[in-house]
């Protein structure tokens, strides 16, 4: 693992920075907000390092405003808002998953997004502009592994009931997204339907001499990869590139069943207190030359605006154009959603170790 002097990092972030600010002299100038403030939310990892290093001093330069970035998984998101829900909440932006959008659409924690006033959303794919707000990009699954002991790819979920992985297979609870996504869509695979989720569970059940750890969430599971304590697993694109700038020995390949994964979007909150500057804040991250930056290390974002052209990792595994990122499946959450709570706890019962 390389290790980074305080001087190195401050060093990155000054960087980083900076690219922010070249970003916001490159995009159109909305008018200016002096002494105001937006409250954002934004998740835990790489997403609040763009966030904090790109968009915001990019935000402040267009706007004058300043923004305060909640760093906060969407599901407690969703809590939180319906906890306040009919007095002021506690941010303005909300930042999901696709499983989320549906719980705060129901709930009506968020409004409809005013797409006349983002002048952006319209070069987004049409898969992308959602009436609730727009997806700024795609997390997709696959094989995780490691190039050091596994010389050749794996090309099938089934590689890892290879017994030659006895003890080095990683799995993740389903109380994380890629736990759940990875559960839908091997029950897909196996013949399983979104009422009916013995196919996944038979296979798990088969799997299980191979597992040597489940992460108990996103974070553990990332550690498990650090400290080389699995070799293949189910995992993100997103966060493979994480680990690999880490210099973590880890390598991301697609199974031969196709990709799968969720969109990740912003909306506006419900009663939000700077509806305006929240819509600026929105279209900020749907602008070309935003998504262009995060598409290169060490963000690695998979891009939504069609006018954005592929290059760098997310070429070399995951899509040659956005036409490809269109395509890829997505899961029924309408169908999961109300069953999560029953399958985290079969989960639990059953496969967890």
């Amino acid at each position: 693992m390389t290790s980074f002097s305080t001087v190195t990092i401050d060093r990155r972030r000054l960087l980083r920075s900076a690219g922010g600010l070249a970003l916001a002299a490159s995009l159109p100038r909305f008018a200016h907000a002096q002494n105001k403030t937006l409250i954002a939310a934004t998740f835990p990892g790489t997403w609040n390092e763009a966030d904090r290093d790109v968009i915001a001093p990019a935000f402040r330069q267009l706007t004058g405003a300043a923004v305060t970035q909640s760093i906060i998984l969407g599901t407690d998101q969703v809590s939180r808002l319906a906890a306040a829900k009919g007095n002021k909440p506690p941010f303005d932006v909300a930042f999901f998953d696709a499983p989320q959008v549906i719980d705060a659409v129901r709930e009506g924690l968020i409004m409809e997004y005013p797409v006349a006033q983002s002048p952006n959303f319209r070069d987004l794919l049409p898969t992308a502009q959602d009436k609730w707000g727009p997806k700024i990009t795609m997390q997709v699954i696959g094989l995780g592994y490691n190039p050091d002991k596994i010389k050749t790819a794996p090309t099938s979920w089934d590689d890892l009931l290879d017994p030659k992985y006895k003890g080095r297979v990683g799995l993740t609870a389903l109380n994380s997204q890629l736990g759940i996504a990875f559960l839908a869509e091997l029950n897909r695979v196996k013949g399983g339907t979104d009422e009916d989720f013995e196919p996944a569970f038979k296979f798990l059940k088969q799997l299980l001499p191979n597992v040597g750890a489940i992460g108990a969430n996103l974070g553990a599971f990332a550690t498990l990869w650090q400290q080389e304590q699995i070799d293949i697993a189910p995992y993100n694109f997103n966060f493979v590139q994480t680990l690999k700038a880490k210099d973590v020995p880890v390598e991301f390949t697609i199974p031969a069943t196709g990709a799968v994964g969720w969109s990740t979007s912003l909306h506006i909150v419900a009663g939000a207190a700077e509806p305006e500057l929240a819509v600026q804040y929105i279209d900020l991250h749907l602008a070309a030359a935003t998504q262009e930056k995060l598409l290169k290390a060490p963000y690695d974002v998979i891009p939504t605006n069609a006018k954005v052209k592929l290059e760098g990792a997310i070429t070399k595994s995951l899509a040659k154009t956005l036409d490809d990122v269109a395509k890829i499946r997505t899961i029924n959450w309408e169908k999961i959603n109300p069953q999560r709570g029953a399958l985290i706890d079969r989960f639990n019962r059953e496969i967890k170790l």
